[in-house]
């Protein structure tokens, strides 16, 4: 996957403090704020510089790491860019030092025949994690809310064929056309895993899943969901890959909407805080192979240095149009 393109081929245009200067500015006319724009731009641009130069060392020290110290390089190194696309929208960030913590917590010790993929992580008030749910993605009252580390796996569209590989059953159905084109192609083999008649499967995405967004026909064999509105992929049920593959759930609990980067964050803090606080089971992860918690996690970490710089630069990107 990594040799066919460039995650980071945005990256230079950001490392001059003019450049940056201007390309604040235009975030910051659009908040309509009574602060002075020009001065707020000029003190943030070489916050960002630092934040983006930061974040890329990670990255790039990554690949030369051994696969046992990646999540943590990964997790800060995703935090820094996160700084970053914060930055766009809250010129004053951090304002509060609530918003230096995770945001997020996991079980702190854990039980005897631990298994990753059925460990949890629960979102807190205050932290990260909310704050930019929130502000990037517009994803408001997440606290409380629990993930297990499975599903979270299966809200990224390149592990699914490892999925299909392990345990014969695959989290996501591959469709025709993406939301670019304005219209997608869903195959109703999809009705037997949803357990939906396809009157229902239309109601369901109208009503529930893409509310005032979509209109849905059900004829030969397929439904036609047009959008009326542009709908950014990543705050939907769809799925996108890198290539441009795209995908929907096959299961009712897999049609919750979640952004892809709030995803790798919460799995890439769990591996970063397992790697550094358990380390006798990190350990046995990478020598003993006896779960299946092992071939998920290397795949992920693997998508993950690519894919975390190529959704937050193309967050960026998008910010000046």
């Amino acid at each position: 996957m990594e040799p066919l393109f460039n995650e980071w081929k945005s990256f230079d245009q950001y490392l001059s403090a003019q450049s940056t200067q201007r390309y604040l500015k235009r975030c910051y006319e659009q908040l309509k704020t009574d602060m002075s724009i020009e001065e707020l731009s000029y003190r943030n641009s070489y916050s960002f510089i630092y934040y983006l130069t930061h974040g890329k060392r990670h990255f790039d020290l990554c690949r030369q790491s051994p696969l046992e110290l990646q999540p943590m390089l990964l997790y800060y190194g995703m935090v820094q860019l996160l700084k970053c696309c914060l930055l766009t929208v809250d010129p004053l960030y951090p304002e509060s030092t609530a918003l230096l913590a995770h945001g997020v917590t996991t079980r702190k010790r854990k039980k005897q025949n631990y298994l990753f993929l059925q460990d949890e992580i629960k979102v807190q008030r205050n932290g990260l994690f909310p704050y930019f749910s929130e502000q990037l993605f517009g994803m408001e009252q997440l606290e409380g809310d629990k993930f297990q580390m499975k599903d979270l796996f299966s809200y990224v569209p390149e592990m699914d064929d490892l999925f299909r590989q392990v345990s014969g059953k695959s989290p996501l159905v591959p469709v025709e056309g993406s939301l670019t084109d304005g219209q997608v192609l869903i195959d109703d083999r999809i009705l037997d895993s949803l357990h939906m008649t396809g009157s229902r499967f239309v109601q369901f995405l109208q009503q529930q899943a893409l509310p005032n967004h979509v209109e849905v026909s059900y004829d030969n064999s397929q439904f036609t969901v047009e959008f009326l509105k542009t709908l950014n992929a990543h705050t939907t049920f769809f799925r996108k890959t890198i290539d441009n593959q795209w995908f929907v759930p096959n299961t009712r609990e897999g049609f919750k909407p979640m952004h892809e980067v709030m995803v790798h964050y919460l799995l890439l803090y769990n591996l970063s805080m397992i790697c550094r606080y358990e380390t006798e089971w990190w350990g046995d992860l990478f020598y003993t192979f006896s779960s299946n918690d092992y071939p998920y996690i290397s795949r992920f970490l693997a998508i993950s240095r690519v894919k975390v710089p190529y959704m937050l630069l193309e967050y960026l990107d998008g910010k000046k149009q």
